[in-house]
């Protein structure tokens, strides 16, 4: 099972499969999650779980449009600032849409620091999500776009 699934499991197999979970740090953010307001629509913190031996954090947010169109933000584009530090993501699932006055979940994690080492990032931070946006006109361009093709490309 990997770590984004045992975060989305995380209650289950708290309540049926404890030795699932050794070594896993988990905050809930329950009444007052952080929230990160972006204009026209805001990210919201829910959960956080820290896998030590992976060295990965994994984050649940909860994104809300405020306003009546559909936004679209980049499914693969999330990334947390801790301090002065910046954390990619190294993988999501996300929708990349949030519906017009609605909200999308969406989980990714960070493993690691970007020069390959530990980042030890405890969950006692201050954790700021960044969403990276994107619209219509360009996903519907990189839709478009052959995959799985070498064409035009040499080596």
């Amino acid at each position: 099972m990997g770590l984004l699934d045992k975060a989305k499991a995380y209650p289950l197999l708290k309540a049926n499969h404890p030795e699932a979970l050794e070594k896993v740090d988990y905050l809930h953010y329950g009444d007052k999650p952080p929230v990160m307001d972006y204009g026209d629509f805001e990210a919201r913190l829910e959960e956080a779980f820290r896998f030590d031996p992976e060295d990965t954090l994994v984050f649940r947010v909860s994104l809300r449009n405020k306003t009546d169109k559909e936004l679209v933000y980049d499914s693969q584009g999330f990334s947390v600032r801790v301090g002065e530090r910046l954390y990619y993501q190294s993988i999501s699932d996300a929708s990349g849409i949030i519906p017009p006055k609605g909200d999308s979940p969406a989980y990714f994690a960070i493993t690691g620091t970007p020069t390959g080492g530990r980042n030890d990032v405890s969950l006692k931070n201050e954790f700021t999500v960044l969403v990276a946006r994107t619209d219509k006109d360009t996903r519907a361009a990189d839709d478009d776009l052959p995959r799985g093709s070498q064409v035009g490309f040499k080596k």
